[in-house]
Formats: structure tokens, C-alpha cells, sequence
């Protein structure tokens, strides 16, 4: 395939306090479906603009968010959800980084990281680095888009790195090279107890598109050792799953089960991974995943980036359920393309945030940023996180062009639920 067509995949990857109640719709609009049951939303503010939420710790309240430099690289910052002027006091976690073990200290800045999950310690959070000369940098003149391939919410050509709170200390738990060009790792998430990663892992290309449009992966999870001179991971196992090619880690649960967002069963339709659905596995004594089930079984939408509320009962999660021709543009794409690479989902894809209990029964539409006009752009709802209390969801909103797909801005949201 040639680089400029291989590179347009890159197309399909999703990702000052002022009151919006325009995005607030009244309860009442809920009670006319009976999917849905009245959860009173108080407050919808804009947190901070040009950013998007990497992990949020419930106990020490610092939330990590993404942004990028004048290079169009992703940098990381950290601030207090309670700061009183958010920009003001954020601090730059990746920007100077003092130390780094397996890669040079003076590299960081220069690639792209994110992705991130908090230790339960609140002293590390884990993440993904860019590879240092990746392919994607050879085309970059080119083909510029293929960097976003690189970048942490697609995760091709990335390692994962073991980083001190304050961004002091970057440690790399991963060792791909910039050779190994079907490497990548996307969204690592620790046990709540810490002494466990999973992530998902690349395996193989997008092709043919319309089988793997998010290319090939599977389900990895491993023990981390604290032990040894530096952590490192240790017992690492690969989860294939049958009928499926994109496996995204979103929580544990105190139990040890592992949710994530997946394509399983879908791979008879055109475009499998535009149809996520979100699913539960139990990771067993022996260390296998067991008891896989499906909690949101929905072939015509997209389910994913799900967060779990402190009290483990509610899941907030990015849906499209709103949007009943979704399946049937799909098919029509199909029926243009074919297998091969198109922008669907980038220029078709508009999601707001739900919310469920665990057993996936859909309890209330929390945003409806779909509804308004964005001037030309069209809104994605993406990552979401709790406050400690149950009672203050954040969440990141990014625009795209609704003609080209390329993003127009990103901002993170605060939403405020009734007691």
C-alpha cells in the first residue's frame, strides 16, 4: 500500500470557568424513553479549554490533562479540580523531565505521551510515550498526518512509561523500537490495589480496512514489580479473543474484573470496530480472562472511553445511542469504499455521555452538546472521570470539521449531578 494511503488511516482516531446551560436539557426530556429514568443534572461547566482529561486521582483530587505545545506535540499537565483558576495554577509534568531510565530525559518533550492512569498510590502514573524516530517521522513532510497515529489515543509506535507524580522520573515499562513497526500500546490501567497493568497491545495492520479499520490487537496484563532495581513488569500474558481486533482497557473493578471496549462478534459487518460495545471479563486464579460478557450489545452504535463511579455502581461511558441512521450510513460507506480507507468515522461519529449500572442497563443521557450548532464542526465526547464523592463527572469534548474530520478544538467539561 502506498505511504499516502496507508497514512490517511490516521483520519479515523478520535481524540476559564463560564456557565453552559444550553447543553443541559430538562429531566422530563428523558422520561419519554424507556431506556431511560430521570438522574438530575445540576451544572455543566467548561473546566478548561484547549485540553482533554488523561486521569483523574480521587483521593488527591490532581488531575492530569493533555495539551499540546506550538509543535503539535501532546504534553502533560497536572492541577487540583478545586484550583480556583485552573490555567493559572496548572503545572507541566512533561515538559523538563529530570531523569528517565531506558530513553533519554532530553527526548520526552519531543514526542507525544498521554493515555495516562493513576497508581492508587497517587505517587506514579503510568502512560504512553511516542518511540523516538518512529516511522511516522519519516513521512512528516509528506504525509503529516500520519503523526497522528503516534499519537497516544491511536497509540501506534508507543512504549509505556512508569512516570513519578511530579513528572521527575519517566521509566520505560515496554521496549519497542522504532523497527518494530507494528508495535503499540493503547490505554494501560492499573488493579485498584496497583500491582497490576492491562493494556491493549498492536499485533498487525489495518488491513483489510474494512475488517480492521482500528488495525489489530490484543488484550495484554501483567504484575508490576517494585522489587527489583527499577519496576518492571513481570508475568506478562497475551488474551486473544476470538471474532474480535480492538480491545480497549477501560477500568478495573474491585473484584477483578476488566472492563473494555471491543468489536467481538462483529466480524461478518463492514467496519467492526465503528460498532464498540463494552465488555466485562473476570481475570481468574490461573491468570486467564473468563466469564466474558457483553454489557452493552449494540451493533448499529458506538460504545467506549467508560469510567466507573468511587462506589463501583455507576459507569459514565461515550455513546451515540441518539443517532438512529448511524448503522445505515456505515453500510453506505461501505457500499462507496469498500475495503478501502475512508474518514467515516471521523466525520460521522457525534457522541454525548451516558450512564449505566453494572449489569449495562442505560439509566439517563447526561450531556447534549449533539444538539447544538457548532458552526460547521460536530462534537465527540470522549474521556470521562469521577470525583471521589459520586457527585462531579469531568469529561472532554472534542469538535471536528464536519467536512474534513480534523479537529478543531478540545476543552474539558464539569458536570455537576444532584446529591
Amino acid at each position: 500500500m502506498r505511504p499516502k494511503k496507508f497514512f490517511a488511516f490516521s483520519l479515523i482516531f478520535l481524540y476559564g470557568n463560564f456557565f453552559y446551560p444550553l447543553f443541559l436539557k430538562p429531566s422530563s426530556s428523558n422520561s419519554s424513553s424507556p431506556l431511560f429514568r430521570d438522574i438530575n443534572v445540576v451544572s455543566l461547566e467548561k473546566f478548561l479549554d484547549n485540553a482533554a482529561i488523561d486521569a483523574w486521582h480521587p483521593r488527591t483530587n490532581e488531575l492530569i490533562f493533555m495539551r499540546r505545545d506550538a509543535q503539535g506535540i501532546w504534553q502533560l499537565y497536572k492541577v487540583d479540580e478545586m484550583a480556583d483558576n485552573p490555567e493559572a495554577e496548572a503545572v507541566a509534568l512533561s515538559n523538563r523531565p529530570l531523569r528517565a531510565r531506558g530513553i533519554e530525559a532530553s527526548l520526552i518533550p519531543r514526542l507525544h505521551k498521554g493515555s495516562s492512569d493513576w497508581h492508587p498510590s497517587g505517587e506514579w502514573f503510568v502512560t504512553q510515550v511516542e518511540i523516538p524516530n518512529n516511522i511516522s517521522w519519516k513521512y512528516v513532510r509528506t504525509v503529516p498526518e500520519a503523526r497522528a497515529l503516534a499519537e497516544p489515543g491511536a497509540g501506534w509506535w508507543n512504549n509505556l512509561f512508569l512516570v513519578k507524580a511530579d513528572g521527575s522520573l519517566w521509566i520505560k515499562l515496554t521496549d519497542f523500537t522504532a523497527d518494530d513497526t507494528e508495535s503499540g500500546v493503547l490505554y494501560p490501567k492499573f488493579s485498584p490495589d496497583g500491582s497490576m497493568l492491562c493494556w491493549a497491545e498492536k499485533i498487525g495492520p489495518a488491513q483489510p480496512f474494512d475488517q480492521y479499520p482500528f488495525a489489530q490487537w490484543v488484550l495484554k496484563t501483567a504484575r508490576l514489580e517494585w522489587s527489583f532495581d527499577e519496576p518492571q513488569l513481570i508475568d506478562i500474558r497475551s488474551h486473544p479473543i476470538r471474532n474480535g481486533a480492538i480491545f480497549e482497557p477501560q477500568f478495573w473493578t474491585a473484584d477483578k474484573k476488566i472492563i473494555f471496549a471491543a468489536d467481538i462478534g462483529y466480524h461478518r459487518l463492514y467496519y467492526p470496530a465503528y460498532r464498540l460495545d463494552l465488555w466485562e471479563a473476570e481475570l481468574g486464579r490461573s491468570g486467564q480472562l473468563q466469564n466474558l460478557r457483553n454489557l452493552t450489545r449494540t451493533k448499529s452504535f458506538y460504545e467506549e472511553q467508560a469510567s466507573l463511579a468511587p462506589d463501583g455502581t455507576l459507569i459514565a461511558f461515550m455513546a451515540n445511542l441518539f443517532d438512529a441512521s448511524y448503522e445505515a450510513r456505515m453500510n453506505e460507506a461501505w457500499r462507496r469504499s469498500g475495503s478501502e480507507i475512508n474518514s467515516f468515522i471521523v466525520q460521522e461519529l457525534v457522541t454525548d455521555l451516558y450512564l449505566m449500572d453494572r449489569r449495562g442497563k442505560v439509566l439517563s443521557r447526561l450531556t447534549y452538546f449533539a444538539d447544538e450548532d457548532w458552526d460547521n464542526a460536530h462534537p465527540l465526547v470522549t474521556r470521562s472521570a469521577w470525583s471521589v464523592d459520586g457527585r462531579t463527572i469531568l469529561v472532554s469534548l472534542t469538535l471536528r470539521n464536519n467536512r474534513t474530520g480534523n479537529k478543531v478544538s478540545e476543552a474539558i467539561y464539569r458536570l455537576q449531578l444532584a446529591d
